[in-house]
This record gives structure tokens, sequence and C-alpha cells, in this order.
């Protein structure tokens, strides 16, 4: 009977473990969907060029660089 009992100790400790694991993984791909529906949320990064503000076409007209006291 020991021999028993120690052999379904041990099944249960297995059990257990692979109980936790699948738990585990089970909240892993919860917060990744929770991750994905965050992402959707974030608001779009504005246009790297924004037309109001664009300076016109023939400018610069002229260009001059002066550096002075170069080390």
């Amino acid at each position: 009977i020991a021999g028993l009992a120690v052999t379904y100790g041990l099944n249960l400790n297995m059990l257990q473990i692979y109980f936790i694991w699948c738990l585990c993984n089970v909240e892993n791909n919860m917060i990744s969907v929770e991750r994905i529906l965050q992402y959707t949320c974030i608001p779009p990064e504005p246009p790297l060029t924004i037309e109001t503000s664009r300076p016109s076409k023939d400018w610069p007209s002229y260009g001059e660089i002066d550096i002075s006291n170069l080390q």
C-alpha cells in the first residue's frame, strides 16, 4: 500500500505541475491579446511632412555655411 501511495503522490505532483504550466500558457495568451488591443488604440503618428507648413519651392534660393573657431 505504501508503494501505491507513493506512486499516486508522484502522479499528483506531475499533474499539479502540468496544471500550473497550462494556466501559465493561458495567461500568456490572454496577455498577448491584451497587448494587441492596446496597440490598436495607439493614435497614429503625424505625417513626415506637413503640407500646411511646407516652405516654398524656391527656398532656399542661396545658402552659405560659415564655420569659425572649429577645433
